[in-house]
């Protein structure tokens, strides 16, 4: 007799090792245990024989007790009574384990294995049937026999509890069905998680997932067409804590399909899919191209403008650059550098005057010609018309700003990704306090909390929304009150445009965390160390990273070995490499190479050894120890 049972609903948060399984005959009144070493799988076959104590035309009820690192828990309630004869029918046996993950509010994925008696044929396939908790009315959910173990199931109605079984197919017919499976209720558990789906800071293609709780004994078990796992020379999983990140090695569309994940040893089901469509991918590999192979849009050419006195001025206009990117002019190989060029004389004056009148505070800086004129809170006194002048014997020149075109000179409002959310903002000429603004979301006036952040600087005006939700999608509206007049400035944070600055959100969000987590050499070495021969060298650095970086140390580019007089010590972000009796053969380039998943950096130094008597050639000056060194400029 072949015998199979559930898992217990309860774990006792820790992995199961296994089960004991008791027999009892319907004739007799004690129950017999069957195995003295822990089963591990949920199916035992007992045999007829005088050691088992099973005897052919008798009835039999089991039971099963589930063993973890705690100890044996509870036994479960007996079994129907089962006689013990050979199946003749030509029919399959019912499958079993019957099991749902997936639950969510509407649908839920449906898992059982197949029947361990086949029948006069091959199983061809299989119906599952569903009923509500607590009625008794079986219903056919699929019109055709799935080939499968598994199934989809959708159209459930929230909230309601209920109950499948399984039946299997082969030519002579459909056989009985299987045990019911435990109820489940059709409802989304708060805090559930979805496959994250993206594009990392490496441009590598990963689903991600992180469970909402789980033990020291859980594992994260991948799945693709829930068929198994997926295939180790196409993927590698990464697991930090409670979050999983299965990365496609060489995504091609060998690598479409469904993608699923599940968390063992946990009291509820944590499970989700993900789809990896064509579409799909072909996106995430231009994401992936464009990550690694990053370019600046130019918006035009080089354009020439020949000024006054036969200057001439070169310039491009680009998209917009961040912080921190960096210009260099390359002429015939060399970089340019700017250099000041004001044409000033000792009798040259500069002053600022405001409404044609001169102005008091603004400073002059005659070294570079820059006249500043600082105004620390601009009040509705501050408009009007401002103009700078400089002159000497020669003439005067000025240049002249307008202080009072206010809110109508507001850009239309633009969407911008932040690695913190997604910022909506305007530009203006001038923004100053006197002036009102108010921000709505779908018509709906918004306030300043925890998410949303409205704010202002003199030249714009933005709200952040932080965090980014579907819930965030919509029509968004600025109005500002120049003192005059109201205007009103809108744009649509919906369909792709939600789709597309969310998803720049979450790559700049990731890049921001590689940033701070990648590997550095945080205290850089000398430029250089010269040290007298037979002394002991000692080179200390400190390095960082999470996690912890892999450290090489390189002399002439080489790497060291170390042992006997090369030593290397490291103490949490202390690195020390020690050389014992140096000798002129331990001259060169040394350089410590610290590496780690976020990113790698180098820090070298240049080791001289000079023999006794002799002066080191330079101007350091030696330190206690014999170690002369030069700190970097």
């Amino acid at each position: 007799m072949t015998i199979g049972w559930k898992a217990p609903k309860r774990k006792g948060g820790t992995k199961i090792l296994g089960y004991f399984l008791d027999q009892h005959d319907s004739s007799e009144r004690d129950w017999h245990g069957v195995n003295i070493q822990p089963i591990p799988r949920r199916v035992c076959t007992v045999l007829i024989s005088a050691v088992s104590g099973l005897e052919q035309g008798h009835l039999y009820q089991f039971r099963a007790r589930a063993m973890n690192l705690a100890g044996v828990g509870e036994v479960s309630e007996p079994s129907d009574l089962f006689r013990c004869e050979e199946w003749t029918m030509p029919q399959p046996g019912p499958p079993y384990d019957v099991r749902c993950t997936e639950v969510r509010d509407s649908s839920l994925q449906l898992h059982w294995e197949a029947p361990l008696y086949t029948g006069a044929a091959p199983v061809t396939g299989y119906y599952v049937d569903m009923c509500e908790e607590g009625s008794e009315e079986w219903k056919q959910i699929n019109k055709q026999p799935v080939a499968t173990t598994h199934m989809k199931v959708s159209g459930l109605e929230t909230g309601k509890c209920y109950v499948f079984r399984v039946r299997a197919l082969n030519k002579a017919g459909i056989g009985p069905p299987s045990l019911p499976s435990d109820p489940v209720v059709a409802k989304t558990r708060p805090g559930t998680n979805e496959i994250e789906l993206g594009v990392d800071e490496e441009g590598f293609i990963y689903m991600a997932f992180e469970a909402p709780e789980k033990n020291e004994s859980s594992e994260f078990i991948w799945s693709k067409d829930y068929e198994g796992p997926p295939d180790p020379d196409r993927v590698e999983i990464e697991e930090k804590g409670n979050r999983s990140k299965l990365i496609l090695k060489e995504p091609s569309e060998k690598d479409l399909g469904v993608y699923s994940v599940e968390v063992t040893d946990v009291d509820d089901d944590i499970s989700a899919s993900c789809t990896l469509t064509k579409e799909d991918l072909d996106k995430l590999l231009k994401r992936s191209h464009e990550i690694r192979n990053p370019l600046i849009k130019l918006i035009s050419g080089w354009n020439i403008d020949v000024l006054e006195k036969g200057e001439v001025r070169l310039w491009l206009e680009v998209e917009k650059l961040s912080p921190k990117a960096e210009l260099h002019l390359i002429f015939n190989d060399k970089e340019l550098k700017s250099t000041p060029a004001t044409n000033l004389r000792k009798d040259t004056k500069f002053q600022w005057f405001f409404k044609q009148k001169a102005r008091a505070g603004g400073v002059f800086d005659p070294q570079t010609g820059t006249g500043t004129l600082c105004i620390k809170k601009v009040t509705k006194a501050d408009e009007g018309q401002y103009k700078a002048v400089v002159s000497d014997q020669r003439g005067e020149d000025c240049t002249q700003l307008d202080l009072t075109k206010g809110a109508l000179s507001a850009t239309p409002l633009k969407i911008q990704p932040t690695e913190e959310g997604i910022q909506i903002y305007t530009d203006v000429k001038y923004f100053t306090d006197y002036m009102k603004t108010t921000w709505y979301h779908k018509d709906k006036q918004l306030e300043s909390r925890d998410r949303m952040k409205a704010g202002s600087t003199m030249n714009r005006i933005w709200l952040h929304i932080l965090n980014p939700t579907e819930a965030d999608k919509g029509k968004y509206t600025l109005e500002l009150f120049d003192g005059n007049s109201s205007h009103k400035l809108s744009t649509d944070l919906s369909g792709q445009a939600f789709e597309d600055a969310l998803a720049e959100h979450r790559r700049l969000k990731e890049a921001a965390i590689a940033e701070k987590r990648r590997a550095r050499v945080v205290q850089g070495l000398p430029d250089v160390a010269t040290i007298m021969e037979d002394k002991t060298l000692c080179l200390t650095c400190c390095v960082s990273g999470d996690p912890y970086p892999e450290i090489t140390w390189f002399k002439n580019e080489k790497v060291i070995a170390f042992k006997d007089r090369y030593k290397m010590d490291v103490k949490g972000s202390m690195v020390t490499i020690t050389i014992e009796r140096v000798c002129n053969e331990d001259t060169g380039k040394y350089s410590i190479y610290v590496k780690n998943k976020y990113g790698s950096e180098t820090g070298q130094v240049t080791i001289s050894v000079y023999k006794h008597g002799e002066i080191p050639i330079g101007t350091e000056q030696e330190i206690p120890a014999g170690i002369t060194m030069r700190k970097p400029k």
